[in-house]
């Protein structure tokens, strides 16, 4: 008969397409994850995963039974969560974050999450949101608090807050406290990395509407990006309330007729397995991101 742990690590194994991935997943061994999997193998008598593939892939064997084990876990994991056996949960998640939300209300989310989940840590990693999309699909965190709304497959998301983008310059920077897409190529721009919609977005709108090329300085640090505002060297782009409360005092909203579409924040985390506990997870953030200024 195959054990729940074994079908646990076959599930992982396959989900994430590796060994190794599964191991740290499961806190376990690769050698200990390999040796499941060949006791599963020679239980049902044929291959379930083509390891000769790269990254591995099912037989048609893996396939039936990562149907299976996909339903049983699932079943396992709403079993908890009716039962609330998440306040026991044990272990670590890794939790990947964008740094607005860092710098509004982040700290409040992990207060709630501790009293919810007292026995529960969480590995977190600060990135951008493509960084991030990455880490989820290849197992490496799993739970992301960053930008969308996106599709990603295997994976569901919930609402957690709009931002709008603001300007912010120091008193003087910026004629008439205004700025405007004819005005923009004259004064340097500070916000979000080169693959974010800031940055993408006015480059682009830019360039269409005027042949020139905007100067844009890009930091993924935010206390960076705040910086640099405060040394006049630019002006600011960024999600409304990231910027500190001191800063605030020395730096001024910037007028503009430049359409910006808000910054919109969910939270991803995969479906299926231990949906339950992440989904959790995310209605707390959401509770708390309705709550933040």
């Amino acid at each position: 008969m195959v054990s729940f742990r074994s079908l646990e690590v076959f599930y992982w194994t396959a989900h994430l397409r590796s060994f190794s991935r599964a191991a740290d997943r499961l806190n376990t061994t690769q050698p200990t994850i390999s040796q499941r999997l060949r006791a599963m193998e020679e239980l049902i008598g044929e291959p379930l995963l083509n390891r000769a593939a790269k990254p591995i892939a099912l037989t048609s064997a893996g396939r039936t039974l990562f149907r299976h084990a996909e339903l049983l876990l699932r079943q396992v994991a709403a079993m908890e969560r009716d039962l609330d056996l998440s306040r026991h949960m044990e272990g670590t998640i890794r939790l990947g974050v964008s740094e607005t939300i860092v710098q509004t209300w982040l700290a409040t989310f992990l207060e709630q999450v501790a009293r919810h989940f007292p026995k529960l840590d969480i590995d977190m990693t600060v990135d951008v949101t493509p960084s991030m999309m990455n880490a989820l699909r290849d197992g490496d965190i799993d739970i992301a608090l960053m930008l969308g709304p996106t599709i990603l497959d295997g994976f569901t998301c919930i609402e957690l807050k709009d931002y709008p983008l603001k300007f912010y310059a120091v008193p003087g920077l910026v004629p008439g406290n205004a700025i405007s897409l004819r005005s923009m190529p004259s004064i340097p721009i500070i916000t979000y990395p080169r693959n974010t919609y800031p940055y993408i977005y006015l480059r682009e709108t830019l360039f269409r509407q005027t042949g020139r090329n905007p100067r844009i300085f890009t930091n993924s640090s935010i206390s960076t990006i705040e910086r640099m505002a405060l040394d006049g060297l630019g002006v600011a782009l960024v999600a409304e309330g990231t910027l500190s409360g001191e800063s605030m005092k020395k730096l001024k909203t910037v007028d503009s007729d430049i359409d910006l579409k808000p910054l919109s924040f969910y939270a991803y985390f995969q479906a299926g397995v231990q949906h339950g506990t992440f989904e959790q997870l995310a209605e707390i953030a959401a509770q708390v991101a309705a709550g933040a200024p």
